[in-house]
């Protein structure tokens, strides 16, 4: 069975080698994790964009786009 590692403890820590790098290793990623957030986000939403006007056409025209695709629904009644 693997043993967990404290968090504050003032002991040293039993691992060498290999596990104490991932471990190290491991701060680093979780510290940038919250960084690329919002790259990856704002990639998702330009990539979205892309593919509305793809389909219908850009922002305010009334051609363009794939036929029976538009931006805004419409109300029957």
């Amino acid at each position: 069975m693997k043993r967990g590692i404290r968090i504050g403890s003032k002991r040293k820590s039993r691992l060498t080698g290999p596990e104490k790098v991932l471990t190290q290793d491991g701060n680093a990623r979780v510290a940038l994790i919250p960084a690329l957030i919002p790259v990856g986000l704002e990639a998702v939403a330009e990539e979205l964009e892309r593919e509305v006007e793809r389909l219908a056409g850009a922002k305010h025209s009334r051609n363009g786009g794939i036929a029976g695709h538009c931006r805004q629904g419409g109300q029957l009644g």
